[in-house]
């Protein structure tokens, strides 16, 4: 039973990526991240008591802070002074859709199959650690897509912030044993690299009435 809720936590992070990215209403793709937050949680906790690791429930703490209640804060409180709806993308939002869609589930199939002929482990050949391992892969691919196609600066944020759970349900999957210090350091400067870009995002509305994050650049003036 725990390994079947594993695998929809993961099918749930990868939809609500997707939608983090997609949705164009500033708040509501912001509460898209925070239930991407949510789910992400509850993947460690489960793969705490599916293992039977107890240290695996400071992680899951940690986990929460930041992600489900630190990030989506400083989110929320950013959108409040911004235009509702994003600043144009580089991609039209019904192709980007079509596209996004199509590559998650292009390349976590592909993922599922090529982990289990480079699974640096056994148990990552096996269910439900493969499916997560892809999942996670695949959610670094998408959060990439968002850094690559979005302008916005929220959505640059929020791309980020899907590269780094990849690769921090990478790490759970590989290594679940991790000093819990090491894993608060990483969350840690994701936060902060969350708040300084938020903080020129602000200078950038304040002086160019824009969240395009093209203007970054324009600000060493």
């Amino acid at each position: 039973m725990t390994e079947h809720t594993l695998i929809t936590l993961t099918l749930a992070v990868l939809i609500t990526s997707i939608a983090a990215i997609e949705i164009r209403a500033m708040r509501t793709t912001s509460f898209a991240y925070l239930l991407h937050s949510i789910f992400l949680c509850a993947i460690i906790i489960t793969y705490a008591i599916l293992n039977d690791n107890d240290s695996l429930y400071l992680w899951a703490g940690t986990c929460f802070l930041t992600k489900v209640l630190l990030i989506p804060w400083l989110l929320f409180r950013f959108v409040k002074n911004v235009p509702p709806i994003e600043h144009k993308p580089i991609i039209g939002f019904a192709l980007s859709v079509a596209l996004l869609t199509l590559l998650m589930v292009v390349l976590f199939s592909l993922f599922r199959k090529v982990i289990i002929l480079m699974a640096p482990t056994a148990a990552a050949q096996q269910e439900p650690v493969r499916s997560l391992l892809a999942g996670a892969c695949t959610i670094f691919c998408l959060g990439l897509w968002g850094l690559l196609t979005r302008r916005d600066v929220v959505k640059t944020v929020i791309g980020l912030a899907l590269l780094e759970n990849g690769v921090h349900l990478v790490l759970l999957a590989l290594a679940p044993q991790l000093k819990e210090t090491t894993m608060i350091g990483i969350l840690t400067n994701v936060v902060a690299v969350v708040f300084l870009l938020l903080y020129l995002s602000t200078q950038i509305y304040h002086v160019f009435g824009t969240t395009d994050s093209a203007r970054l650049s324009e600000l060493k003036r």
